[in-house]
């Protein structure tokens, strides 16, 4: 796997997983904005989770 790649799926992931979880600061509980931002970072969560993997997965693949 291409580090540029790797590197580009992981600020993906990390930017939206931030970006959900600050918005959970500001909105109110109760909300459908909340749900769906609670979806959201749950969504990058997984996201990242599974680039990690693939990375890791990839390096051990190449030696």
């Amino acid at each position: 796997m291409d580090p540029f790649l790797g590197r580009a799926a992981f600020h993906i992931g990390f930017y939206i997983a931030f970006v959900a979880g600050a918005l959970l600061i500001f909105l109110e509980k109760g909300t459908a904005e909340y749900v769906i931002t609670q979806f959201t970072l749950g969504i990058g969560l997984v996201y990242l989770l599974l680039v990690v993997i693939l990375v890791q997965w990839g390096k051990k693949r190449e030696r």
